[in-house]
């Protein structure tokens, strides 16, 4: 019976026959982000939004706290693709390691605000003061380190930095005293605020790129599974336009990963990357320079390095980026984008 209903659906619906054994099955895939911020949140409405499955994905989230520790996770093959500071990436490859970036969601930090005690309203005046970062070696390290550099201070002579937690730790810190200064995202921006904390400097107008959300893989993957690579570009692409159009969606994401109800904050967060996301997230070539720059001073591997290593530049079709192009006169990005 089983056989004669098998024929008939052949002969008048092969367009169901057809597709049952054309399905192919999801591709699994372990993508991790370092951590709890809205600036990899284009990640999770990927996931939510069924963009990643719409690509044939079948994506499990990791938080991994910690870019150096996530860089490892990704060595060992535990993690396939990750959102993470690409700074972590850069010192990994100089260490002999095959991580490399393939895209940059954004090329400014979602540390952009520097924020102080209220005794302290110029550079200068952070001479000698106690600055809290979440992790020794972490984005968030690398990254103050560099304003510092770029206000003319000493990271290591003319402030102490130190190793405090994340943001709501740092935040009773810079209130308590304990600590004078730290860079938040713009949703702990909100929070600071609240509390009166006066913010020192927008480290947006700098006019330094940065690497702080990028797409990183190692080259062993790119060259195994090219094609499960390009699907994860495709739909970070296509779920940045989302996030860009759908405003009240995004948020509700926002707000089951971060665990946090106060509107303000997660539509500061929000906000702030509808303006700092890039439509076409190609690698942030000038924020690998920069890290490498700042590397550099404690690296003398990252002097005259040759910048092509840390990011993926050819492929046989002569695309300058692989995960973002599909053919050298045809630029998937624009495709996607419009």
């Amino acid at each position: 019976m089983m056989r004669i209903l098998t024929v008939l659906l052949a002969l008048y619906c092969p367009c169901l026959v057809f597709s049952a054994s054309a399905a192919e099955p999801f591709t699994k895939l372990s993508a991790a982000y370092g951590t709890i911020t809205s600036g990899y949140s284009v990640m999770w409405v990927a996931k939510d939004a069924g963009i990643f499955a719409q690509n044939g994905l079948d994506v499990e989230i990791l938080l991994i706290q910690s870019s150096p520790i996530l860089a490892s996770a990704m060595l060992s093959g535990n993690v396939g693709l990750a959102i993470m500071g690409g700074a972590a990436a850069v010192t990994s490859n100089l260490s002999g390691s095959d991580l490399v970036l393939i895209g940059s969601l954004r090329k400014t930090s979602s540390l952009s605000f520097l924020v102080t005690t209220k005794d302290i309203s110029r550079p200068e005046q952070l001479k000698g003061k106690i600055l809290g970062i979440d992790r020794y070696g972490g984005a968030g390290d690398f990254i103050l380190r560099l304003v510092l550099e770029k206000l003319g201070l000493n990271p290591d002579k003319d402030v102490t930095i130190r190793q405090v937690g994340q943001s709501p730790v740092r935040l009773a810190a810079l209130q308590a005293g304990v600590i004078q200064g730290t860079t938040l995202s713009a949703e702990d921006k909100v929070a600071a605020d609240k509390l009166g904390l006066p913010l020192l400097l927008d480290v947006r107008k700098l006019g330094v790129e940065f690497l702080g959300a990028d797409i990183v893989a190692t080259r062993r993957m790119i060259k195994s599974e090219e094609a499960t690579v390009r699907r994860f570009m495709k739909s970070l692409v296509e779920g940045i336009r989302y996030y860009k159009t759908h405003k009240l969606e995004t948020m509700q994401t926002m707000v089951r990963y971060m665990k946090v109800k106060d509107p303000a904050l997660i539509e500061a967060g929000y906000d702030f990357n509808v303006q700092e996301y890039q439509r076409k997230p190609y690698p942030s070539v000038g924020g690998i320079q920069v890290s490498l720059e700042q590397i550099s001073q404690t690296n003398p591997k990252a002097k005259n390095v040759n910048i092509e290593r840390f990011f993926v530049l050819k492929r046989p079709l002569n695309a300058r980026f692989p995960f973002v192009s599909t053919h050298r006169r045809t630029n998937l990005l624009s495709k996607i984008t419009g």
